[in-house]
């Protein structure tokens, strides 16, 4: 049993849902340079001298699919009484479940996220380590919206998930071994 994103999955949320900001940083990081390379060209000025212009569109229009290829992969993996979750580029955190406690909380509750301190937060996915507005810091992934989130507490550390259908995964990790807890 598995939720991971793929490829097109994580591109899909730069776009959807729309985000002023993120069309923001695409107009002027992309719009601005080519309309002064336009307006420069027009007024006689060699293009060797504004060859740092298309630069910039390149490097802009680059880091969508590096970002998205760094986090694709991102969600969880339930594999015998294990569950591996990846929120971050690189390994991802295994969890015993005979070990971890776990809870079904509303999504605007308390473990609703206050501070990204790593890894990625757009619209439609956040990924990385977050602090909460509880004060707890977690790792943290959430795929589109969902009116809940899983919360699991294991040697210490805190993990939250959120997606589309969480409700099964949460009783699906109680029939695995976690002990069901309130925070």
């Amino acid at each position: 049993m598995a939720y991971q994103l793929s490829f097109w999955e994580v591109i899909k949320v730069f776009f959807v849902p729309v985000d002023p900001v993120f069309y923001l940083f695409l107009v002027s990081g992309v719009g601005i340079p080519l309309a002064s390379l336009l307006y420069a060209l027009r007024k006689g000025i060699p293009f060797r001298k504004l060859l740092f212009l298309p630069v910039i569109v390149m490097v802009v229009l680059a880091a969508i699919p590096v970002i998205s290829l760094l986090y694709t992969g991102s969600g969880w993996r339930l594999e015998n009484r294990k569950l591996q979750i990846k929120a971050n580029p690189g390994a991802p955190e295994t969890i015993e479940l005979k070990k971890a406690r776990v809870t079904l909380v509303e999504s605007n509750g308390a473990w609703q996220p206050s501070l990204r301190i790593n890894g990625i937060g757009l619209r439609g996915l956040s990924a990385g380590r977050f602090k909460f507005i509880n004060g707890k810091e977690a790792l943290y992934f959430r795929y589109v919206e969902s009116p809940h989130k899983v919360v699991l507490e294991s040697d210490g550390r805190y993990y939250v998930l959120s997606y589309p259908g969480v409700e099964e995964f949460y009783q699906e990790l109680i029939a695995r071994g976690a002990l069901p807890v309130e925070f």
